[in-house]
């Protein structure tokens, strides 16, 4: 497969760029030759307020639609100019200037700025708008933002960066999946995570595997982890559902908007990046050395560390973890005529992780053509990317085939070193080599982890492609027509081959061996007119169109079933049974949709939009189209009445809008499943009467800009309740199904968002720009199942989810999306109740003992520019909610914990015993194998406060200016992410997790620990 994309990808280059002189050392003379002879063609270059092109500006004639943008190196082309038309240059973060046309190219330098109204910046379906003109919330991220400090994962880099934006990691290492929640959770079990389009066009971002219960599992990838971060130009977050009204049942939840880098006009450029980082486990569990395992008196070691006092004891997690290493390296190229612009890039990532024998692989290629013909009437884009990606012993959490609980549970009197120098051992009788471990692997979960490294090894791979073209028509300078196709593709294949003497609670006598593919496509397609036109005082901006999407996955489960012939051949014909299984599934959306914004004396702006769905999820039921709405206004009070002079410019805004978030497919129609030769029938009803949920969104907000433009900020205050929630119910044996589903519910969020930033110049040489956010969420249940035609005690009590440890969310009325329940003990002020035997005594039932969702997220970056240096630090931050540590409470359990070993220190644990009335003293094994039990009862006390604060990023750079040429430069900085906290409360990163399902936001047992990194960044132009 990987030689079959690296073929197409280069017979697409050769196709794209080898046909026409795009890559030309400059402008060909018969190029020259056309341009001079075009009068009306305004030539220019923009730079900032120290030198540096300014990519992206827009430029505009003033009045007209008719505008462009900056390429790479700060140039611009503009048609359709005549001497004495007023060109208007803005971007983000500069004032916006104004030059009056006479024929001559154009130089501008821009002028720091906080004001950022006159920005045009990409919205829903790729329509581009002035920001001063949007009725809602967004907030955009150039793409500097994520390649000052690369991840891997691109949207980890806009951890701290974006209001009402929450973003947690999986704990599985390079490459690994991130969860992106949006102004809080609004499904109660559907999809939470923002819709990802790309240069307008949805991406496909199918679910994968996750760890979803205490006993482990996989974490398979998200598709945004893919994309090379040096392709981005920036990220737009739309982050209300009136921002993503447009997109329909697709972006309930919000959307990431990407654009991509594109061609520039003129001599070739090359951009060359290298970045080397260094990672260290941040934050490995403490474990006792002080204390050892029992002692048989064959000399045997016991299975956990209630043992005797001991001297110099080994801590096994200090010899294990490895220095990580990433290293992603990239060239970009970029060139071309006024006609035709090309942009190519290839992007090589390679990581070793801090787990032994951990590896990561990523080629990145894209190839980018804009034609513009006819004109310039006619502008054809298209684009093409390809993704080769492999992981070797992805990091699993859980307590199967997971090496840390072998690890973090090894006896500190132990011999850790010929464990790990003798893992196996050969057998002359059964003529393979065996796994050495000392405790029998058949009673319980441990193995050795060197054995689990080396012979339980997995292979994750991932083989993608994507094809996109976009041709829009300008038939008037008021009217263009466009139409787009995107095709994206993608093929993972995970194999897992375990030896033979891997314990037998988890694999065959003779070993085990599973090979699982996935294919996932999905095809995109829409067609729209856009008119703009003002009319005097009055302007109007319209969009009407139709789109589809249909996606379509197929999934094999290739399991070697029964007992395997011959040890370690791993092959599914090495076996008494067919374990394997397959599913399909498809689903397709059809819409239409149009958007119209009425603007007066551009300082009045009144947006609506409205968009039909026709879902395939739907079908089998009388609702098959839904009708989507929202509208909103702003206006431009500074321009209105007359402020204070501090006062530069404020802004209004106000929208309300009704939004889907689609169901999965066959609810309506659940299907039969085959397997083994026989059927499985299916035993849940039909939904014949399912709806889609429905989001209703309202938001307000101001934006301002005071002080000379120096101080910009932005509050938006959000309410949503996103009604028809779909949910699972039992249902009596009598009526031939076991459950049924229905829709009810009402998921309310409401919260607030802030966003400041300050532009202080100093002087010539020194400027400091600092930017902080802020946002507030309140999660509540206001309906669960309000079902008028149904007897109160038949409705759902509650909604549960699985959880870890004894503990589930669970969702009531009145509630909060990410309540976690469990098994509370007693409690006699500070003391936990036991009886006269020692044993802790517990409330009846569950009782809810914390929240997985924190209500407060923030973030706040520093620039300094000095002459040619640059140093920049972020500090971001959590307030409120739970991190349930179940690692603690394992190695508690075992005795393994620092915690246990100064508690025995101590002579024992403070109880309050109910048969005497007193306090006292009962031993730390017979306290904390009680509370740290997999079993349950350990209440709030491994519930931690999530609240936390740390040094998330830190650079330091110098820019060697035109080193090279005009605008070639060549930088160098030293970099680091997730350095220290300021304050934690839970003994793990509350910021990491190890599954991004939906119940398992905010947990660990035995995942992978956090890493801080070191590296340098270089950046070469020429």
């Amino acid at each position: 497969m990987q030689k079959r994309l690296l073929k197409v990808s280069m017979m697409l280059a050769l196709a794209v760029f080898g046909t026409v002189p795009s890559f030309a050392s400059g402008v060909s003379n018969a190029a020259t030759a056309e341009v001079n002879q075009q009068a009306n063609a305004a030539k220019g270059v923009v730079k900032d307020s120290t030198g540096e092109p300014v990519i992206g500006a827009t430029v505009m004639v003033k009045g007209t639609s008719n505008g462009t943008i900056t390429d790479l190196d700060g140039n611009f082309t503009l048609d359709g100019v005549k001497e004495g038309d007023v060109i208007v240059i803005s971007y983000v973060g500069c004032e916006t200037q104004e030059v009056v046309y006479d024929g001559h190219v154009i130089s501008v330098d821009l002028k720091d700025d906080a004001a950022s109204l006159e920005e045009v910046v990409v919205t829903a379906m790729g329509i581009e708008r002035k920001a001063k003109s949007l009725t809602y919330a967004t907030q955009k991220v150039n793409g500097d933002e994520l390649t000052r400090n690369k991840e891997t994962n691109l949207i980890n880099s806009l951890q701290g960066k974006t209001a009402g934006v929450s973003i947690t990691p999986n704990s599985s290492g390079a490459g690994g999946s991130s969860k992106i929640i949006i102004r809080g959770n609004k499904s109660a079990q559907g999809n939470n995570q923002p819709l990802i389009v790309i240069d307008g066009m949805p991406m496909n971002n199918p679910s994968k595997s996750q760890v979803e219960s205490v006993y482990g599992g996989r974490d398979g990838g998200d598709a945004l982890s893919n994309l090379n971060p040096e392709d981005i130009a920036n990220i737009n977050v739309l982050k209300g559902a009136s921002a993503a009204a447009l997109y329909g049942s697709m972006a309930a939840n919000g959307v990431i908007v990407i654009t991509t880098k594109k061609g520039s006009m003129g001599n070739v450029r090359v951009d060359v990046s290298s970045n080397t980082t260094y990672e260290t486990a941040l934050d490995v569990p403490n474990i006792q050395t002080t204390y050892g395992a029992p002692v048989s008196s064959s000399g045997a070691l016991g299975i956990n560390s209630w043992g005797e006092k001991i001297s110099n004891g080994v801590n096994a997690s200090k010899d294990f973890f490895q220095t990580g290493a990433t290293l992603i390296n990239s060239i970009a190229v970029s060139g071309g005529t006024e006609k035709i612009q090309n942009y190519a890039s290839y992007a090589n990532t390679a990581a070793r992780g801090i787990v032994p024998t951990n590896t990561f692989g990523r080629h990145n290629l894209m190839l980018k053509q804009t034609y513009k013909l006819l004109d310039n009437k006619l502008t054809i884009t298209a684009s093409a990317n390809g993704i080769i990606q492999k992981t070797k012993n992805r990091p699993r959490g859980g307590q199967y085939n997971n090496p840390l609980i072998g690890l973090y549970t090894f006896p500190a009197n132990g011999d850790w070193n010929h464990y790990k120098n003798t893992y196996e051992v050969y057998n002359d009788v059964k003529q393979y080599a065996e796994q050495q471990w000392y405790r029998d692997l058949n009673n319980d979960f441990s193995q050795n982890p060197y054995w689990i490294l080396n012979r339980e090894e997995n292979i994750d791979s991932r083989n993608r492609f994507m094809l996109s073209g976009t041709v829009n028509y300008k038939i008037t300078d008021w009217l263009n027509v466009q139409g787009r196709l995107s095709y994206d593709n993608s093929q993972d294949e995970f194999t897992w081959e375990r030896h033979a003497s891997t314990s037998q609670v988890l694999a065959n006598v003779n070993g085990d061996f599973e090979n699982a593919l996935n294919r996932y496509r999905q095809t995109y397609g829409d067609f729209m007119a856009n008119f703009n036109k003002e009319f005097g005082d009055y302007s109007v901006t319209a969009s009407v169109g139709t789109s589809f999407t249909d996606n379509y996955s197929k999934v094999y489960n290739l399991n070697a079933g029964g007992d395997r012939y011959i040890a370690n051949y791993f092959a599914l014909v090495n076996s008494t049974k067919n374990g394997s299984s397959q599913s399909i599934t498809r689903k397709r959306l059809n819409a239409v949709f149009a958007t119209a914004q009425f603007g007066w004396k551009d300082m009045l702006f009144l947006d609506v939009t409205g968009r039909n769905d026709w879902s395939s999820t739907l079908a089998f039921t009388p609702n098959g189209s839904y009708f989507y709405p929202s509208v909103g206004l702003t206006a431009i009070i500074s321009d209105m009445v007359k402020l204070p002079e501090v006062i530069n410019v404020l802004k209004a805004r106000a929208s309300y809008s009704i939004v889907g978030n689609d169901m999965p497919a066959y609810i309506t129609n659940p299907l039969n499943s085959f397997s083994n030769g026989s059927i499985s029938f299916n035993t849940k009803k039909p939904f014949t009467d399912m709806k889609p949920e429905k989001l209703h969104s309202i938001e307000f907000g101001f934006d301002a800009s005071m002080f000379d433009n120096r101080l910009d900020f932005d509050v938006t205050f959000y309410k949503t309740n996103n009604k028809n929630q779909y949910f699972e119910m039992a249902v009596p044996s009598a009526t031939g199904y076991s459950k049924y589903y229905f829709n009810a519910g009402d998921i309310q969020n409401m919260g607030v968002e802030f966003t400041a930033s300050w532009n202080q110049r100093f002087n010539r040489d020194f400027t400091w720009k600092t930017s902080f956010n802020f946002s507030y969420n309140d999660n509540k249940i206001v309906e669960l199942d309000n079902r008028t035609n149904i007897d109160e005690a038949d409705r759902l009590p509650y909604v549960p989810f699985d959880g870890l440890y004894g503990t589930e969310m669970r969702m009531y009325k009145d509630g909060a999306y990410g309540d976690v329940y469990g098994q509370m003990f007693k409690k006699e002020g500070d003391y936990i109740v036991v009886d006269a035997d020692g044993k802790i005594q517990y409330e009846e039932g569950k009782q809810k003992i914390g929240n997985m969702n924190a209500k407060v997220n923030l973030g706040w970056g520093n620039t300094f520019y000095y002459k040619n240096f640059t140093f920049n630090f972020l500090i971001d931050g959590r307030i409120g909610g739970n991190f349930f540590d179940w690692t603690q409470a394992s190695l508690d359990q075992l005795g393994c914990s620092k915690a246990t070993a100064d508690a025995r220190d101590n002579g024992g644990v403070e109880v309050f015993n109910s048969a005497t009335g007193k306090v006292e003293k009962i031993s730390a094994q017979n306290f904390y194998t009680q509370i740290g039990s997999i079993n349950g009862g350990s209440g709030d006390y491994y519930a931690y406060s999530q609240t936390n604060f740390r040094l998330r990023e830190v650079s330091l750079g110098y820019t060697w200016r035109s080193l090279l040429g005009n605008g070639r430069d060549l930088s160098l900085s030293a970099v680091a992410r997730n350095l220290f906290f300021f304050y934690k409360d839970s003994p793990s990163d509350p910021d990491a997790s190890m599954s991004t399902s939906n119940a398992f936001g905010a947990s660990s047992y035995y995942a992978l620990p956090s890493t801080r990194s070191f590296g340098v960044n270089v950046k070469l132009s020429f």
